[in-house]
């Protein structure tokens, strides 16, 4: 029997046990433990990928054209036009002691309203009809009554209604540079909203688009060389002037910068379903090019623009001149924007954002515009996609209904009707908005013994109740794509619909009286004092109610331009406006509403 030592028995079996335990628990330490070097390198790794992508996102602008510097990208005026008081928080008053200070002076920029027009026709005063409705400043109607030779043809009406406006903003001693201004080129268009409504959308759209173009072409710092000012920074591009958008571009110029590098539309790319953009036939083409007709801006940056569309009718004798530079204008902006755009941007950014489908790049594809050292080709000029402001009828028509908003089955499936993707209950516009919004429907205050121009007629001035009626229940003309209700409406599509929309306007059945409430004016000193603070509503520093301005400073009432027209613009059957229920002797007062015609009764 072998003997054993003095570390053998059941010592040693404890021993043997406990080491094994041990060396099983440091061995799953060991797994557990993070393996230093395979994390070191792909740390390393990571680290280096980020370096070389920082690398390649950095703008390489070495030996590169600087095209802010070199195509000038100032602009007319300083002001900016969003930020204009236009309509003033409150209004201006004067004491009432029957007397009116010669030194009165308006504080706030004026708005104007322009229209080219030679001579009276029903769409003229249809236009003016639904203007002064809504209470729009009294139009000035450019080149009225200027009568061209037989001889003159299409392009000599053209160059004359530019140079028409050109000159107006030029020289009226009554337009200042930091003024407002709407131009409606031509007679195919129906107010739908107020002024007020129209010039608040215009600022608020410029604040947005601004934000957006701060984003895609960033800020520059602009010295100062001859001044004691500190360099400046400010942003590159922005947006000054609001055109209308058309679906086509101008006829001709296919391969132009301006119908192939103006940025997308605003509009979802699926707006109209899978066969947005491609469709064959345009109408279900997002507006996305620039259209003359509807144009609202400072009249600083309006005279910068229409005198290059001067200078270019003169020199090239084409019917369309006027709508070749514009297209032009645009193409040329929107090119050297992105000119600048990709000089400062990351070749790897620009391809990765493409490969993600988020690119902002415009199309230069075969594009070679002849661009000169120095020549501005920056004019501030923006396009209103989605009809806030302006609504084009030309390949639209089947774009529009009337909704009165208070109809919610209506509203809530209107945009399904119509095929668009993702649709929504539309709802009315918060500018609109019924507790804020002042009434149509509202008669104005006059005083007991003060006399009443037009007078009160229990038959011709019938309108509905206010409590009643509101925005909220009217029928608005409303783009179902983009949910927009426009303020002003552009007829430049099918002639055929002019007449069954101007009777689908919502003030149409009442469009008589509402016409008389607007002339129904305050006399005296009440008058005198608005006109001298502003004008009616403080649009224009002239004043004037009821009538039209032209080009010369010559006041024409109402009734010399649109007498003659009653059915085309009221269709009631109440015969000639002025003269209705058989009075005999049709009176008029001025803009200051003293009586000039006519016998009081």
């Amino acid at each position: 029997m072998a003997t054993r030592g003095i570390l053998d028995g059941p010592w040693v079996d404890r021993y043997q046990s406990a080491q094994s335990v041990m060396t099983t628990h440091l061995q799953h330490l060991y797994q557990l433990r993070p393996r230093a070097r395979p994390a070191r390198a792909v740390f390393l790794t990571l680290t280096a990928l980020l370096l070389f992508i920082v690398f390649l996102s950095r703008p390489s602008t070495e030996n590169s054209v600087n095209y802010w510097l070199q195509y000038p990208s100032y602009y007319s005026s300083q002001n900016h036009p969003q930020d204009l008081p236009i309509i003033p928080a409150v209004k201006p008053t004067i004491g009432r002691n029957d007397t009116l200070p010669h030194n009165l002076q308006k504080n706030n920029p004026s708005f104007h309203f322009l229209v080219p027009a030679e001579r009276k026709s029903p769409t003229l005063c249809r236009m003016l009809t639904s203007a002064m409705i809504l209470n729009y400043p009294p139009p000035t109607l450019i080149n009225y009554g200027k009568h061209l030779p037989e001889s003159a043809k299409e392009y000599d009406h053209m160059k004359e209604r530019i140079k028409g406006i050109h000159d107006f903003l030029e020289k009226a001693p009554h337009v200042k540079d930091n003024d407002l201004v709407l131009i409606a080129d031509g007679l195919d268009f129906f107010f739908q909203l107020p002024p007020d409504v129209l010039i608040q959308r215009f600022q608020t759209l410029l604040k947005e688009n601004n934000a957006k173009l701060v984003n895609k072409y960033g800020l520059v710092r602009v010295e100062k060389p001859f001044s004691q000012e500190p360099p400046e920074i400010v942003q590159k591009y922005t947006q000054r002037v609001l055109f209308s958008a058309s679906k086509e571009c101008c006829p001709g110029l296919s391969h132009d910068a301006g119908c192939v590098a103006v940025p997308e539309s605003s509009m979802a790319p699926d707006i109209y379903g899978w066969k947005t953009d491609i469709h064959s036939q345009g109408h279900l083409t997002r507006p996305r090019w620039i259209k003359p007709g509807a144009v609202i801006g400072q009249v600083a940056d309006l005279k910068a623009i229409y005198t290059e569309i001067l200078r270019f009718v003169e020199r090239n004798h084409n019917a369309h001149g006027d709508y070749i530079a514009l297209t032009y204008l645009f193409g040329r902006q929107e090119y050297v924007r992105e000119l600048e755009r990709r000089r400062t941007s990351s070749s790897f950014m620009e391809w990765m954002y493409k490969q993600i489908g988020i690119s902002e790049a415009s199309n230069m594809t075969g594009l070679h515009p002849r661009l000169e050292t120095g020549k501005r080709y920056e004019y501030g000029i923006g396009v209103d996609y989605e009809s806030r402001l302006f609504f084009n009828m030309w390949n639209s028509k089947k774009d529009v209904e009337w909704l009165q908003y208070n109809n919610v089955s209506k509203t809530s499936a209107v945009q399904m009707q119509h095929g668009v993707p993702r649709e929504r209950r539309l709802l009315l516009p918060p500018d609109l908005d019924p507790e804020t919004r002042y009434n149509p429907f509202v008669q104005p205050k006059i005083g007991k013994d003060e006399p009443v121009n037009p007078p009160y007629n229990k038959t011709l001035d019938a309108l509905p109740n206010p409590q009643y009626r509101s925005w909220h229940n009217l029928p608005l003309l409303t783009n179902i794509h983009s949910a927009a209700v426009p303020a002003l409406v552009h007829l430049d599509g099918d002639p055929s619909l002019r007449d069954m929309w101007w009777s689908k306007m919502w003030y149409h059945p009442w469009a008589r009286a509402l016409l008389r409430k607007y002339m129904r004016t305050h006399s005296g000193f009440d008058t005198a004092q608005s006109a001298l603070l502003g004008g009616q509503e403080w649009w224009d520093l002239r004043g004037g109610k009821g009538g039209i301005w032209t080009d010369k400073g010559e006041w024409i009432d109402y009734s010399e331009v649109c007498v003659g027209y009653e059915r085309d613009l009221f269709g009631d059957g109440l015969g000639k406006w002025g003269k209705e229920g058989g009075e005999s002797e049709e009176r008029v007062y001025n803009q200051f509403g003293q009586l000039i015609k006519g016998k009081e009764n």
